[in-house]
Formats: structure tokens, C-alpha cells, sequence
């Protein structure tokens, strides 16, 4: 397994570079390795997927240009989990093997692999968090969109990306606690022009202690710069900085509730569209917890674009979990990719599960088989991540709400998402060339997301999901609608062994005429744990 990892990204160039300083961190934990690993449960679990699909339009060719196939899948896979006093480890890795049957100068080995650890080396000092992933990604709203790779276009690439993040923190006494973070990580595709983006970054703060039991004081200092992101042209320079200081208070109204406020200065190094990069802000807000599973954080302020704000709340019940969230900041493609803005999938229900299934480990089985059965990707619901240098500002909203009975579990979820870039599409004109608007313009994106799940018996539970996205690129006048729908029945043939059978049909429609599709395919297949 790890040599095809190494084979696959090893034919990007960019991971010569970081292999050195990847070896150099990976020989350090081993190093301290057994000091934690005898202490922490570990659980390996090794599972085979056999997949077959027929299609009738392979490569989403628009109307007229259909061709069908029949796709094999043999994905193989592992998952590794580690909990400790001082240790969590989770890893999560498949093989992606596919072979058509008409389209065999397509065959492929895909990967994919989700790993993060935290461990503190140094009791109550030092500490470690790492992490590392390998996906695919669609590259543009204008071309074909899936969100699996059994379809043929030129609008996927992989992504891969890994951070590694050493810190310290100490405390003085009840008074204050310090803490010294670094961080570098990278961003790296098979497109040329995101082809790498590395990023180091250092964050020192200082935060009351107990002793400020009324009023709670902060202090930051972050810097930190992106090597690769962009070109030269249009004034996005190769490397770019970003340094904020700030400070905050927090006023302790009750034991539930808390009124917010920041202050300070941020500046970004590129050279923006708006000829704002830089200038001082302020936010004031609260935090409300009335119950022990219910939390709000809110806020709103000035910045530099505008005006800026941010909503968190979740609520969880017996059988239900909700979560809504809202914000708008400045943010890159590589920053989302590192640290996905979206509800994590395994994440949610995790915690819709956690009164009706107290055992972790049960409910991390249920949680991994829901999400297996059902088609479910990383994150609830997402808008499309496609790749872009640009700096823009995202305003974003999302609910989502998941409800748990005897016999049926319901996903629901939401989103709008309006990019507004703020650095030159020039940057882009490696990616897609100089002529692509789409890629200079506000991008608009609404959609939604249901999921209905029956336990039609202890072994047989049946399955209907349906997704729609709505994308309007301003500069093109481009308004495309995709929608997919989903049907299946999942049975249990044995206590590890799981089958299923899917439906999906997925159109897309466009004002502009083109680009338009339909698909319909049948999805068979056999899940085994080992």
C-alpha cells in the first residue's frame, strides 16, 4: 500500500522537495513512537470493495456524443485508529482500481487518504499535530461535475495535501497560558499552473487564566507565507504574506452567556483588485450556551473589505443534531483544501449517534457503514471547491440538520456561497489561459441536499438522495443547474460482508446551451470487512 502512495505521488516534482522534510519528520515520531504507542488502544481494520457499473453516458458527453460502458472496481483499503492519553491517531486509506470494459486506455489507480494526529510529546509542553490527504477534486465550474471517478473528464485532478504543526504551550499558573505554534504545510496538484503551494507560518498568543474569571483577555501575533500560490502577472507576486496582530476581550455576563470583542491590524502582501489589502478591524459579539448540547458564537465588524461576521451554532437532541453556520473572510482554493470550511460527514453523525450508541468504537462502525452505504462524501455538503490562485472573498452560509428514528435516519442541508475574487484573474492564465472570464468574475453558488435512509428490516435498510447545485459565473452570464438523483438498497449477507444495489441519475442543464448532460447508471456491490 505505501509504495503505491509513494508511486503515485511521486510523479509530481514537487514531492522530491518536501520528501527530506517529510523523512525528517516521520523519523522524529518514530522515534518517540513506543513512548506512546503502548499506551494507546489501536484498531486496524483492512476492507475490499468490488464494484461494478454500468453507465450510459461515461463521459458526460452532451446529448448525441453518449457512449456507454461497464466499469470494474476493485478498491482495497485500510483503516488505522489510535486513542491514548497522549496519542490520537486516525488513517484512512483506499485503492482505487477501475477498468472499463470499452474504454480501456483509461484504466486507472486512483488514491485516497485522510490521516491526522495529535500527540503531546512532552507532558503539559510540547505537542505535535499532523495531517495528510489524497483526493480528487473537479478543476472548473464550466466543465463536467461528479463527485465520483468512475466518470471520463478532463475537469478532475488530484489534490494532495499534507501539514505538519509542532507548538508549545506553557502555563503561568492560574494567571496566563502561552502558546508558540509553527506550521508548514502544502498544497500540490497534477494541474500545472497549482501545481505546488507550500506555506510556513508561525502564531504566538498569550491568553488570561482562571484568575480573569469576569473578564478574559487575549493577545496574537500570526505571520505567514505562501511560496507557489500565484505568478508574477497582474501583480500577484510568487510569494505572499499575510500578518495580523490582534487582541480580544471577553466579558462574562453569566456561566451561559458572554459578550466578545476584537481588535487589530491584518495585511495581505498581493495586490488587490479593489486596492484594499490591508487596514485595521474590530468584531463584537457573544456566546450563548443554554444547555449543555447547545452553543451560538456570534459576531460582526469591520475589515478592510467590509464588512465581516461569523455564525456557529449547534444544537443536539436525543435523535436529531442541527448546525448553522455563516461567515465572510478572505480565503484561498489551498486554504480550503487544508482546512474544509464544510459540516465533516463522519463528524455530524457522529455526534447525532452519540446517546443512541454510547460505545465509540459501535458508532464509529455505524457512522463509516452510513456513510459507505449511502454514497456520502467527505464533508455534508459542499459547494464546488474548483481550483483557483485567486485571493477572494467568500460569503458563505450552510444549515444542515440530521434527524435519527427506530427505523429512519433523514439528512438535510443547505448552502450559499457568493466568491468574490479579490486578486487578479491573471493568475489563473497558467490553469485555464488568459481568455477564461469565469475564472476573473464572482462566482455564485446555491444548492441543496436530502437524504432518507429505512431500516426496512435488521439486515435490509433501502435508500433516496437527491442533490442540487445552481452556479452562475457573472462575466460569462453562465447559470447551469446539476441535479442527481439516488436510489439503492444495502443488505447485510453476513456480519462483515455487506451488499448493495444504486440507482443514480444525474442531469445537467445550462442557459447557455452547452455543456448539457444526462446520465443514468446501476451500481452493484460488495463491501467486506476483515
Amino acid at each position: 500500500m505505501v509504495t503505491a502512495i509513494m508511486t503515485e505521488v511521486g510523479g509530481n516534482n514537487v514531492f522530491h522537495k518536501i520528501y527530506p522534510r517529510i523523512v525528517q519528520t516521520v523519523t522524529t515520531i518514530l522515534l518517540m513512537w513506543p513512548a506512546y504507542s503502548t499506551a494507546a488502544d489501536w484498531k486496524i481494520v483492512p476492507n475490499l470493495s468490488l464494484l461494478e457499473t454500468y453507465t450510459d453516458n461515461v463521459t458526460l458527453a452532451e446529448r448525441g456524443n453518449e457512449k456507454s460502458d461497464f466499469i470494474t472496481q476493485i478498491n482495497p483499503g485500510i483503516s488505522l485508529s489510535g486513542t491514548g492519553a497522549r496519542l490520537k491517531v486516525n488513517v484512512n486509506y483506499t485503492m482505487q482500481n477501475l477498468f472499463y470494459a470499452n474504454e480501456s486506455n483509461q484504466n486507472r489507480t486512483l488514491h485516497q487518504l485522510t490521516a491526522r494526529e495529535n500527540a503531546e510529546l512532552i507532558k503539559n509542553f510540547f505537542f505535535l499535530d499532523s495531517s495528510a490527504s489524497i483526493s480528487q477534486q473537479n478543476i472548473s465550474l464550466l466543465g463536467p461535475l461528479t463527485t465520483n471517478n468512475e466518470n471520463i473528464t478532463n475537469n478532475r485532478t488530484n489534490v494532495k495535501t499534507y501539514s505538519i504543526s509542532p507548538y508549545i504551550r506553557h502555563n503561568f499558573s492560574n494567571f496566563a497560558s502561552t502558546q508558540a505554534r509553527y506550521t508548514h504545510n502544502a498544497v500540490y496538484t497534477d494541474v500545472g499552473g497549482l501545481s505546488t503551494s507550500q506555506s510556513d507560518s508561525v502564531l504566538l498568543s498569550l491568553t488570561s487564566g482562571s484568575a480573569f474569571r469576569k473578564l478574559g483577555w487575549g493577545l496574537n501575533y500570526s505571520k505567514q507565507k505562501i511560496d507557489g500560490l500565484g505568478t508574477s502577472i497582474g501583480g500577484l507576486n510568487t510569494s505572499v504574506e499575510n500578518e495580523q496582530y490582534t487582541g480580544n476581550l471577553r466579558y462574562r455576563v453569566s456561566s451561559k452567556f458572554s459578550l466578545t470583542g476584537t481588535s487589530g491590524y491584518q495585511k495581505f502582501s498581493y495586490t488587490s483588485t479593489t486596492g484594499k489589502s490591508a487596514g485595521s478591524f474590530w468584531t463584537a459579539g457573544f456566546i450563548w450556551t443554554p444547555a449543555e448540547r447547545t452553543n451560538i458564537t456570534a459576531n460582526t465588524g469591520k475589515a478592510f473589505f467590509g464588512t465581516t461576521y461569523t455564525l456557529t451554532a449547534s444544537h443536539r437532541t436525543r435523535r436529531s443534531a442541527w448546525s448553522l453556520s455563516a461567515n465572510q473572510n478572505i480565503t484561498t482554493a489551498r486554504d480550503q483544501f487544508l482546512i474544509p470550511a464544510t459540516t465533516d460527514t463522519a463528524n455530524f453523525l457522529n455526534q447525532l449517534w452519540t446517546s443512541n450508541i454510547p460505545d465509540p468504537v459501535m458508532r464509529q462502525q455505524t457512522v463509516d457503514a452510513f456513510i459507505r452505504d449511502n454514497g456520502l462524501s467527505a464533508s455534508i455538503f459542499d459547494p464546488i471547491n474548483f481550483l483557483t490562485n485567486r485571493f477572494f472573498l467568500q460569503k458563505r452560509l450552510q444549515a444542515t440538520v440530521a434527524l435519527s428514528g427506530a427505523k429512519n435516519t433523514l439528512v438535510l442541508s443547505i448552502f450559499n456561497s457568493l466568491s468574490e475574487p479579490q486578486t487578479s484573474g491573471d493568475a489563473n492564465s497558467i490553469l485555464f489561459g488568459t481568455n477564461n472570464l469565469a475564472l476573473n468574475s464572482t462566482t455564485k453558488q446555491i444548492g441543496g441536499n436530502a437524504l432518507w435512509s429505512w431500516k426496512v428490516s435488521p439486515r435490509t435498510s433501502a435508500n433516496i438522495g437527491a442533490v442540487y447545485i445552481k452556479s452562475n459565473i457573472l462575466a460569462t452570464g453562465n447559470e447551469d443547474e446539476t441535479k442527481t438523483f439516488r436510489i439503492g438498497l444495502t443488505q447485510q449477507i453476513r456480519t462483515k460482508l455487506n451488499g448493495a444495489l444504486n440507482f443514480r441519475h444525474v442531469e445537467r442543464t445550462s442557459n447557455q446551451n452547452i455543456g448539457e448532460y444526462r446520465e443514468n447508471a446501476i451500481i452493484a456491490s460488495l463491501n467486506m470487512r476483515f
